[in-house]
């Protein structure tokens, strides 16, 4: 399987990426097509919005880029911690899952400005 830190940017001009091409995330946290869905619509609205189409593709690049930053570091701590627990370096399993849940409540709070 293959991890990546995200990418600087997703486009130039009138070309973009969306879903794995722009953000490939680890499978443990199985947000991949979630994520490629959610730059669907976003991708859509912005290109359906007045304008012309690299301010479009900017726009949707600047709303999603953070998110799926997040998620992609919330899927790597989440691996790295099963990996510790599975070989045996982290004793406190339930403190390491605790950490993991909350760093994705923390993604998602952040995400939807839930306090």
């Amino acid at each position: 399987m293959v991890d990546r830190d995200p990418l600087p940017s997703w486009g130039r001009g009138r070309v973009t990426l969306l879903g794995d091409g722009a953000h490939l995330m680890y499978p443990i946290g199985a947000n991949g097509a979630s994520q490629a869905i959610l730059d669907a619509a976003v991708l859509a609205a912005e290109l359906a919005a007045p304008g012309d189409t690299p301010a479009a593709l900017r726009r949707y690049e600047a709303a999603r880029r953070p998110a799926t930053t997040a998620i992609v570091h919330a899927n790597r701590d989440m691996d790295d911690a099963e990996r510790a627990i599975a070989v045996g370096r982290d004793e406190n399993k339930a403190g390491a899952i605790a950490g993991i849940t909350r760093n994705y409540r923390a993604v998602v709070e952040q995400r939807h400005g839930i306090n």
